[in-house]
């Protein structure tokens, strides 16, 4: 089962580019690296619908998905255009969704849904933004000489592009409000009003509209003067189109937002939004947003409805629903999102990314929450099923999370260590922090483990090399052990009856194991030591045998209790990573990328996995000691270390393209460092890695924390009919039932059984299925038919004598719907139906019982007889 686990779950920023847009009034579209992701807001779900090669940069939605990554390609429903080495800055569909443009520099395209080029326009200057009309017959475009375009889509043979300029700053926004008007918004808060007239055309500006149309006239090869337009021609013209070479704009009004304080702080306007309910939203870089109203009777147009600082960060772009009550911010710097009721004054949403990289993560034994820690010390607790941050504890720990873990057996306990030197125990269920454990001398703490029984918690220091025991109740240090002469890196509980035993891993390249209720032999003071030829990077136990990564690039794998190798895995080929951009050295021959970080073994022993520092997880199987699969982490190429070769001759045009599209809040790391902000998207590429791995309780989920976010893996999920009530139609019938029987097809007799809902009939294909064909039958049954099967499998229990088969039935039932009883799935009809079930099975082994007894007492009676008869 878990060869064939995928990608189930991922959670990561909630936003990465400056396109946000509502799809329909309660969901709300995002990117997050190169994911779109659909956040439905009226059932507090989250899930991906589409996946880039690169980091996507901006999209829209409408009837399709177009997308343009950062290498500038655009995808659009299944079709791909190359950026050709030219950005492409902005992409806008059109109000009927028939056409969409993009701008390339200082060209705008068109193009219509099949992606066939319709008309291109060009500025004298790079584009900076476009709006369309209503109508979808005008385009305004904007671009760096501050001054707005209004083009027409469609060529109009007697119509000039009227140029609209009275801005100094960098235009933000602007938008047809009515057909003859038209709003302006630069960056330092003037706002401009335009009025489309027919009586006022100066002498100049017919000068220059005969000059332009002479122009217009050269370029398209026409000597005769312009004539006017045919009948068929106006037929597919509006109103608008057939006067527009009859007037012009004219500067109306305009006000100055800072002046007439309708911002509680102004600062640089960053994005704004208009929408047809005559709601007017700006967002400025320092987080304060402002609900505005617009009345072009009065000479102050706009009115201020609602203002204040929403966040701490730029707000880069702003999205209104449909019916105009919810507002979505979206901060890129910080990967936040924000929805906002701005009637009710309250928060529909509120996601901040993982505004640190993330350094480990856990998932909860009862599989309904996940936790994470991050470099900055914060630690985050999302709901399994919702994929939402529902708790965050970002006033503890003062820096790096290194290790966190659910304590067993402690219902809602967590505890993680961080380099602060502290180790904290949480409730998740009061949201609140009961426990702080320190050892007595400073010392950053490396690596965490919790007994089994959840009341000792052993942390490694990286520096003095000790292993510190802290008790949960008390909160106490019990015994600090000694021994190690390098950095603890890793720390494992082994599971034994009689004694609790602890292996602990170094970059002294010694593991050992320490007896914490014994002194002496495999005692405190040190324990038994195992000599590896390089560093240790990784250790993963099961069942008294330990295997052990190390930075050579090999497994070794022991047998704890004889202290002796069982076998060696050179792995330095299955886990090699990309060549990271920078280096010197190629791909083969970087030892960096050829080791394991993280090991795990799975709970019933017969898989481990592994990553490291590349796009690979490794699975093998530990009786063959293979590998069987390697499992892609990530399909991000704007990712570092993704590709085993670089082209060199392209990556310096690839990390300008990323470094241009992330201008806006450029940030170099120190020299020598290399921690890389995720959610920042900064310059510099972040480099693929897996940083921990770790199984559920159940065996059939496994979280992964990388460089993008976490991840969750397990079995395909099943898909989900959106509406089959009663699951009949015309062709669930006797007849049909018969049909499939004759032609040998069970599993679709039984299926059509179940719907019928006929408990005689499906009982009698029932027990006619043979025992080799109960697999396969049961993977094909529906989530919706499981509780009648089960009523049949108690039905066959109480009327037929075929123990062996209904026991296999009972139990791939369970292994095939387990997700039903446990997890975030779970069905409580389910779980009532295998209650009888599970009577019933004892009520059949109590009948069985007693005759047993009967046979066996006779038996040695007998025996008895025979051996006094001798």
């Amino acid at each position: 089962m878990i060869p064939q686990f995928q990608e189930n779950l991922f959670i990561g920023s909630p936003c990465t580019s400056k396109s946000l847009q509502f799809a329909s009034s309660g969901v709300l579209i995002s990117a997050s690296g190169n994911r779109i992701i659909q956040f439905n807001l009226e059932t507090n779900t989250i899930n991906q619908i589409q996946q880039a090669r690169f980091n996507i940069k901006n999209f829209e939605v409408s009837q399709h998905i177009t997308t343009v990554d950062d290498q500038g390609n655009i995808v659009h429903n299944g079709t791909h255009i190359a950026g050709k080495g030219k950005p492409i800055k902005l992409l806008k569909h059109s109000p009927d969704g028939k056409m969409i443009a993009i701008t390339r520099q200082s060209k705008v395209i068109i193009y219509d849904n099949e992606m066939v080029k319709i008309k291109v326009m060009s500025n004298k200057h790079m584009v900076t933004g476009m709006n369309w009309s209503p109508d979808s017959r005008f385009l305004l475009t904007w671009g760096e000489d501050n001054s707005i375009i209004m083009n027409a889509v469609f060529s109009l043979r007697k119509y000039v592009d009227s140029m609209l300029q009275a801005h100094k700053f960098k235009i933000v926004t602007s938008f047809f409000l009515d057909s003859i008007h038209v709003v302006s918004l630069d960056c330092m808060g003037k706002v401009c009003l335009w009025k489309w007239v027919d009586d006022y055309i100066t002498e100049n500006y017919q000068k220059y509209q005969k000059s332009q149309k002479a122009k217009n006239q050269h370029r398209l090869g026409i000597e005769d003067e312009i004539q006017e337009y045919s009948n068929e021609e106006l037929q597919f013209m509006t109103e608008f189109e057939k006067n527009a070479h009859l007037g012009r704009f004219i500067l109306e009004k305009r006000i100055n937002i800072k002046d007439l304080n309708l911002l509680k702080n102004f600062a640089t306007i960053k994005s704004a939004n208009y929408h047809p309910n005559n709601l007017f939203i700006i967002g400025c870089q320092n987080g304060t947003m402002s609900v505005c109203r617009f009345d072009i009777t009065q000479e102050t147009f706009i009115t201020q409805l609602q203002s204040f600082q929403i966040t701490q960060t730029s707000i880069d772009s702003v999205a209104i629903n449909q019916n105009g009550n919810w507002i979505a911010f979206g901060m890129r710097q910080t990967g936040q999102l924000i929805v906002w009721e701005w009637r009710s004054q309250s928060y529909i949403l509120n996601q901040q990314a993982l505004s640190y990289e993330i350094t480990c993560a856990t998932i909860s034994p009862d599989l309904t929450s996940m936790a994470v820690g991050t470099l900055g010390g914060v630690v985050r607790i999302y709901d399994y099923s919702s994929k939402f941050c529902i708790a965050k504890f970002d006033d503890q720990h003062t820096t790096k999370v290194t290790q966190i873990k659910y304590c067993p057996n402690k219902n809602g306990v967590l505890v993680s260590a961080s380099l602060d030197g502290t180790v904290r125990a949480y409730d998740t269920i009061r949201l609140k922090c009961f426990r702080v454990m320190k050892p007595e001398v400073p010392n950053q703490l490396y690596s965490l483990d919790i007994e089994p029984s959840g009341d000792l918690i052993c942390t490694g220091g990286y520096d003095p090399y000790e292993i510190y025991v802290f008790s949960l109740q008390t909160g106490q240090l019990v015994e600090v052990i000694a021994g190690h002469e390098g950095p603890v890196i890793s720390l494992k509980f082994i599971n034994t009856t009689d004694s609790i035993l602890l292996l602990s891993g170094s970059w002294d390249k010694t593991i050992r194991v320490h007896d914490l209720n014994a002194r002496g032999s495999k005692s405190g003071s040190g324990g038994d030591l195992m000599l590896h030829s390089s560093e240790i990077t990784a250790i993963a136990v099961r069942d008294k045998v330990a295997s052990v990564a190390t930075m050579k690039g090999e497994i070794v794998i022991w047998d704890i209790k004889d202290s002796q190798i069982i076998f060696t895995m050179d792995v330095s080929k299955d886990i090699q990573g990309g060549r990271i951009t920078g280096e010197m050295v190629s791909a083969q021959k970087n030892q960096n990328t050829k080791f394991f970080n993280c090991l795990e073994y799975s709970k019933d022993g017969q898989y481990l996995l592994g990553g490291g520092n590349s796009k690979y997880m490794c699975l093998y199987d530990m009786k063959f000691r293979i590998l069987i699969r390697k499992i892609v982490i990530s399909n991000n190429m704007s990712l570092d270390g993704m590709k085993l070769k670089i082209n060199f001759s392209t990556i310096d045009r690839e990390n300008q393209q990323i470094e241009e599209s992330d201008n806006d809040f450029k940030k170099d790391n120190l020299p020598g460092a290399k921690t890389f902000d995720v959610s920042k998207r900064s310059s510099k590429r972040v480099p693929v890695s897996v940083l921990q791995i770790e199984f559920s309780s159940s065996n059939r989920q496994f979280i992964v924390a990388h460089s993008e976010g976490i991840s969750v893996f397990g079995p395909q999920q099943r898909k989900v009919e959106i509406f089959d009530p009663l699951m009949m139609d015309t062709s669930i019938s006797v007849e049909e039932i018969q049909k499939a029987i004759n032609q040998d097809n069970l599993s679709e007799a039984l299926v059509l059984a179940l719907k019928l809902n006929q408990k005689q009939i499906t009982l009698q294909i029932f027990d006619s299925i043979p025992l080799d064909r109960i697999q396969l039958i049961v993977a094909s049954i529906h989530e919706q038919l499981i509780i009648r099967l089960v009523e049949i499998l108690i039905l066959s229990f109480q009327q037929t004598r075929n123990v062996e088969k209904n026991l296999f039935w009972s139990k791939r039932i369970l292994i095939e719907f387990s997700y039903l009883v446990k997890g975030p799935q779970q069905s409580i009809k389910f779980k009532a139906i295998l209650q009888e079930l599970l009577k019933q099975i004892k009520q059949d082994f109590i009948k069985i019982e007693i005759p047993l007894r009967k046979c066996i007492n006779l038996l040695e009676l007998m025996i008895i007889k025979l051996v006094n008869d001798e």
